[in-house]
């Protein structure tokens, strides 16, 4: 095992063979940046950008993280979705892994790592894999990393050129309603090519089979001022582009958000259900954005500020927390005024809890920092198919996980 120090320069880290992970600690407060096709370091840094290699404010204040930009050892080209690891054991044996993927500008930021102790990092993109190299951490802010992956030329062509999708709504931002006929038009702006669609009655828009790279996205209505926003759409991924206009932008000015949205929620069907249930009004759905926005401890505890959910605690530590619903069926346990409580719990499509598991916890097969979505169904007429028939009767709780902390027997 090495202890990173400082001293490492990005051309000794770029001088290493292919396939093999490049860990450089850089001056202290220094920050990784893409500047062009090079890897620039930045010092000093005192407010590093929040999204970049800040942790979240509820993690525990002794752990520290990674953060930096996965590239192509040969070619230094970003690697979106790209997955970096670092794996550790703890007490009696137990072996942990915190996992990330890396954003549509190849950079990553992993938290919840400890500090001085031996951890094996590697990375992967997708299924070429770094060797596994044995590190330790001083105690701190996320330290910048650069990690190199070697991958075939040919792949990597491939990899970076899949077809992706630019969805979205249009709605009106003072009543929130579905804005139906906007007409929608996508520019790519390297060949200056359009494509037009005009928004459904529910306001919603989609372009599939889009090349990789940027695109401006206009939206325009007789009843509200034109809005443009610039997406950059990486290979094989959707990003979702919401617009909010304003009849008056200067009373009231216009939104756009811009999410990327998560592959494994894509196919597991987390998305078209949640359009479906928005139409309907069937089902509370949140991505992981919505939790760390919240800053939960425990998921009990986020879950229990849904309307038709209570949670209740045991014991003076709010911990060995239950979620009871409160708009499925009469309960048969004597409690009939907080309604049901034997909601049934799927974790990554498998159930974990059925008909409440007895006061089983749901934190104790999950917590905050490693969810991707979860999907709240409140009673049986809220509850897809999948999820339903007849032991639905009080809901469900649909929770998918995403690269993050996950625990395994050493």
């Amino acid at each position: 095992m090495r202890t990173l120090r400082e001293g490492c320069s990005e051309r000794q880290a770029r001088g290493r063979a292919v396939c093999r992970a490049t860990f450089c600690v850089l001056a202290a407060g220094a920050i990784l940046t893409p500047a062009g096709p090079r890897l620039a370091a930045q010092s000093p840094f005192p407010t590093p950008p929040r999204t970049f290699v800040t942790c979240p404010t509820e993690m525990d204040p002794s752990l520290t993280g990674l953060a930096g930009i996965v590239r192509d050892t040969l070619q230094g080209i970003l690697l979106p979705g790209a997955t970096v690891s670092a794996t550790w054991t703890e007490g009696e044996g137990q072996r942990r892994t915190v996992s990330v993927e890396a954003d549509n500008q190849g950079v990553y930021v992993l938290c919840g790592l400890p500090p001085l102790e031996d951890l094996t990092v590697s990375a992967r993109f997708p299924s070429f894999r770094t060797e596994p190299t044995h590190v330790s951490i001083a105690p701190g802010p996320p330290a910048g990393w650069d990690i190199l992956v070697g991958v075939e030329a040919g792949v990597l062509a491939s990899l970076l050129t899949v077809p992706g999708r630019i969805v979205g709504r249009v709605l009106d931002r003072r009543s929130g309603r579905p804005v139906e006929a906007a007409n929608i038009v996508l520019s790519d702006t390297l060949l200056a090519e359009d494509r037009q669609i005009m928004t459904d009655g529910s306001g919603r828009f989609m372009f599939t089979d889009l090349s990789p790279g940027m695109y401006r996205l206009t939206v325009d209505h007789l009843t509200f001022d034109p809005l443009d926003q610039l997406v950059d759409l990486p290979s094989d991924r959707t990003v979702q582009v919401d617009f909010e206009l304003s009849v008056d932008p200067i009373e009231l000015a216009p939104i756009v958000v811009t999410a990327l949205r998560e592959k494994r929620l894509e196919l597991q069907g987390f998305y078209d259900r949640r359009e479906l249930g928005e139409a309907i009004g069937a089902g509370v759905f949140f991505t992981r954005d919505d939790i760390q926005d919240a800053g939960a401890i425990r998921v009990t505890h986020y879950l229990g500020r849904i309307p038709g959910v209570r949670t209740e605690c045991a014991g003076g530590a709010n911990n060995n927390c239950t979620i009871r619903m409160t708009r499925g069926a009469p309960s048969l346990s004597g409690r009939a005024e907080y309604g049901c409580q034997n909601a049934n719990v799927y974790l990554d499509g498998v159930r974990v809890i059925r008909d409440g598991g007895g006061g089983e916890s749901i934190d104790n097969f999950v917590t905050p920092p490693e969810i991707a979505g979860i999907e709240v169904y409140r009673g049986p007429s809220e509850l897809p198919a999948e999820f339903g028939g007849a032991v639905g009767r009080c809901g469900a709780i649909v929770i998918w996980t995403g690269p993050a902390i996950r625990r395994r027997s050493g």
